[in-house]
């Protein structure tokens, strides 16, 4: 039987031993699966990069050419000087990174055919234009055409290590995704096998206890009188030994069964002695026996209930004890987190006592844990701002959370910092609040660094300015000129030198404007003007420089809106270049106008790529730009939308989008109603 019972337990765990090794060799094949599939997005990344690096190169090397071209200076072949070698150097990196994909190494060598083939016609034009020869619109097209052929071919080479990368990734999906029910499968098996074995060992356990009953009975029918007095003692004695070992709530019981027992063994040698005369005697002598074991074996019942009370207790109080002891590990490791960080990290109470002082506290304010703790905040607090913690505390007391305010603060020397608080209510398990627990961070360097790139942003934007008015000038009276002498490639060419230059003009203004606003000299003045007459200006505006694109406007009544019409006109002339800019060529952009209460809602609709979700959060944040595979060849720096929100929020009014993948976005803003004269 004992041996069957440890067969049915090795069986068993021989089992779960081999299906926790299976999950753990499976386990590590996924990773290694992994690890090569992050260095094969790796690889490809790089390749991606080094094609978009000639791309640049060549873009570059074109730009110094016509430069070179429309003005005659040499300085402006400087990107074009080594461009070749460089390209070269690019396509050679590639074609080792790519030595493993015979497809791509066609694609590398055709890269190489084109950019000998365009470097060729640069410098033919390049040697035209020092000869002091024409330069015709067939070399034009001829450039235009090597370089799109050339973008082309680069487009081609990173769809192809796309493709390879999809492949890649989708093999590895369809094995993580086999993985996850293999794991589970061997789990149940795991756990049927486990079930199955406690079974076959209840089973085991049962009989046992059976057959040792079976086997006292016959003994108890078999022996003699003396032998089941033996047996009895032995029994008890039994009884005796296996009650030491209870705990110190048992201790009653035992005392009483040790005195049970003497007294049954003393009554036991008594009717010893008196069997020899009396049948009667050891008759009842027989019947007190009985009665006495199944006392005996009421009290073992009730000794047993005990155990098990005690054991369940046991279990319950180990299972506090671990809980208590996870609980110290995390408020020391939390403790560790907040004294290791580089950011202040202050508690205090709701009326503004510092209970808590951290060391970044202590390297940004220089005042010690013992010299704040028990101190009022307001310590930190430069006098004429006391009413933002009155403020502060308002929210925080209400369970509102701030974050990020920008502020100033004192160090212990008086110095004032500027810094961003964090600042968040603590709550008991009751949910009241109970403290507060405030963060902040340093921002002083930064917010010099803002300024000194916003003045730096200014002053370049003025010096551009100024030569870029006497070039659109100069462009200007150079059309008129050529316009005489019927010339169609100068005119041709000056015409796009200057939509450039007032793309350029566009971009600088855009600059200054920014620098204006966040050093507070761009002004606001609002006059009541009215709407329609704005907007349609700035239709015929957009209709004058772009053919490619529809736009529909129909007036809505007369709408006088009091607002800064320039500025506001700036805001139209940058959202219909927007829709004009993000739609495909034969779209239509839609303006319209609604009234609601006191406020005038205007809306600019595309129909064209659409915006991602992700990207909408942050859309009029300054120098933001989405970056998609559609959007990386229009140009622009992402200050547009950044001012235009800026512009309507200083107006009162609020500015938002709306936008579905691949159907159109919609811009809306409001501005206030003029009040009737």
């Amino acid at each position: 039987m004992t041996n069957r019972f440890d067969r049915n337990l090795r069986i068993g765990y021989g089992f779960s031993l081999l299906i926790v090794l299976t999950i753990g060799l499976v386990s590590f094949l996924t990773l290694q699966r992994l690890l090569k599939s992050n260095q094969a997005v790796s690889h490809s990344g790089q390749v991606m990069q080094k094609l978009e690096q000639v791309l640049s190169v060549m873009k570059d090397a074109e730009t110094g050419q016509r430069g070179y071209l429309l003005t005659g200076r040499a300085n402006f072949l400087e990107p074009y000087n080594g461009a070749y070698n460089e390209a070269l150097n690019l396509t050679g990196e590639l074609t080792t990174l790519t030595a493993d994909n015979p497809q791509q190494q066609t694609n590398m060598a055709s890269i190489r055919i084109i950019l000998r083939q365009r470097m060729d016609i640069l410098q033919q034009l390049i040697g035209k234009k020092q000869r002091g020869q024409a330069i015709s619109l067939q070399d034009l097209d001829a450039g235009k055409s090597a370089m799109d052929t050339l973008r082309h071919a680069v487009a081609k080479a990173e769809a192809g290590e796309q493709l390879l990368l999809d492949a890649r990734a989708e093999k590895l999906n369809s094995y993580t995704n086999i993985v996850p029910g293999f794991i589970i499968l061997a789990a149940l098996v795991s756990l049927a096998v486990t079930v199955y074995s406690y079974r076959k060992v209840i089973r085991d356990v049962r009989e046992k206890e059976h057959l040792r009953a079976e086997l006292e009975l016959r003994e108890q029918e078999t022996a003699a009188l003396n032998e089941e007095l033996t047996a009895a003692n032995e029994e008890i004695t039994t009884s005796n030994e296996e009650l030491t070992s209870i705990n110190e709530e048992v201790t009653e019981a035992r005392e009483e069964l040790q005195s049970l027992n003497e007294s049954l063994e003393k009554r036991v040698d008594e009717r010893t002695q008196a069997l020899a005369t009396s049948e009667e005697e050891t008759q009842v002598l027989n019947e007190e026996l009985t009665a006495t074991n199944e006392e005996l074996a009421a009290a073992n019942e009730e000794l047993q209930t005990t155990n098990e009370e005690l054991a369940d207790s046991e279990r319950r109080l180990q299972k506090l004890l671990q809980e208590a002891i996870l609980a110290e590990e995390r408020s020391a490791k939390l403790a560790a987190i907040v004294e290791s960080s580089d950011d202040a990290i202050i508690g205090k109470t709701l009326d503004g006592i510092v209970t808590s002082w951290n060391q970044g506290a202590e390297r940004t304010f220089g005042y010690t844990e013992r010299e704040m703790v028990g101190e009022s905040i307001l310590k930190l607090i430069p006098k004429d701002r006391y009413h933002e913690e009155t403020v502060i505390l308002s929210h925080l007391k209400k369970g509102e959370r701030i974050d990020h305010y920008e502020t100033i603060r004192c160090k212990k020397d008086g110095t004032p910092i500027q810094v961003s608080l964090t600042i968040s209510p603590i709550r008991n398990k009751a949910g009241e609040i109970v403290g507060i627990s405030k963060i902040a961070r340093d921002i002083t360097e930064q917010k010099r660094d803002e300024q000194r790139k916003n003045d730096f942003i200014g002053m370049a934007s003025h010096e551009l300015k100024t030569p870029l008015t006497s070039l659109t000038a100069l462009i200007q009276v150079l059309q008129q000129k050529v316009q005489e002498n019927g010339d169609g490639f100068m005119s041709s060419a000056l015409a796009r030198a200057n939509s450039q230059t007032k793309r350029m003009a566009g971009l600088i203004n855009g600059f200054l404007n920014v620098s204006r606003l966040e050093s507070g000299k761009l002004l606001i003045e609002q006059h009541p003007f009215e709407l329609n007459a704005l907007i349609s200006e700035m239709i015929e505006e957009m209709r004058l420089s772009v053919n490619t694109h529809t736009f529909v406007f129909e007036p809505v009544g007369e709408l006088v809106v009091d607002a800064d019409r320039e500025k506001i006109g700036s805001v139209l002339s940058n959202l219909l270049s927007n829709a004009v800019k993000y739609s495909p060529k034969g779209k239509i952009v839609t303006v319209k106008c609604t009234v609601e209460t006191e406020m005038v809602t205007i809306s600019v609709h595309d129909e064209g790529i659409g915006i991602n979700p992700h990207d909408m959060k942050r859309l009029f944040d300054r120098f933001y730009r989405v970056q998609s595979e559609h959007t990386r060849h229009i140009s622009g720096f992402g200050v547009g939308l950044y001012l235009s929100a800026e512009i309507i929020e200083r107006h009162g009014g609020h500015i938002w989008a709306e936008s579905e993948r691949d159907k159109g976005s919609t811009f809306y803003f409001t501005l206030p109603m003029a009040e009737p004269a």
